[in-house]
């Protein structure tokens, strides 16, 4: 998990098995990080969700919009660099100010090495939402309308890394799970 540095500002890696020690000298306990209340709870979108928002014939739009443009002051949408990356120029420009980005440098060893039964392998883009979600204890969840992420991800995964639960599921779950309203679209004449 990565943490700051309470004493220095620095972002380190702390980690359960080893003893945890900053670059000025601080030792780092890990379970105080850990069960530290988190204020906010940060949900990841795959590229789909931002793909379906901005596609207008698409039936899953009003839902896709209704996350993306969501204003509550406890729950936050977030996504990776490499999502961004996948999406393409045009839907990139189109994100909403308030749209969080993770920098995801190195994707672990263990994740890389996921290999599933299926024919599809995970990509790096999804890998990068794993990763994001074992890296920031606020994230809560991935909204995805990939059917084979939870094969690929699984919430066991994470739920491995951290203590928290962990929701997986698509934009329609989510809206009707959150109670967001959705915004009717609105004609002329």
């Amino acid at each position: 998990m990565k943490i700051t540095c309470p004493h220095c500002k620095r972002r380190i890696h702390i980690n359960r098995r080893r003893k945890n020690a900053c670059a000025c000298g601080k030792t780092l306990n890990y379970q105080h990080f850990l069960h530290e209340k988190i204020a906010y709870d940060v949900f990841l979108v795959d590229a789909n969700i931002l793909i379906y928002a901005f596609e207008s014939r698409s039936a899953r739009r009003k839902y896709c919009q209704a996350i993306l443009g969501m204003h509550a002051s406890s729950l936050y949408v977030a996504t990776t660099r490499q999502i961004i990356d996948e999406v393409g120029s045009v839907v990139a420009q189109q994100l909403p100010e308030g749209l969080l980005i993770f920098n995801i440098g190195l994707i672990s060893g263990d994740l890389t090495e996921i290999k599933t039964n299926f024919l599809k392998q995970p990509s790096i883009a999804d890998l990068s939402l794993v990763q994001a979600a074992c890296e920031h204890p606020e994230v809560r969840g991935i909204i995805t309308y990939d059917k084979d992420f939870a094969r690929i991800a699984t919430a066991g995964l994470i739920e491995r890394k951290s203590s928290a639960k962990f929701w997986l599921g698509d934009a329609k779950q989510f809206v009707e799970k959150h109670r967001i309203t959705i915004k009717e679209k609105e004609e002329d004449g």
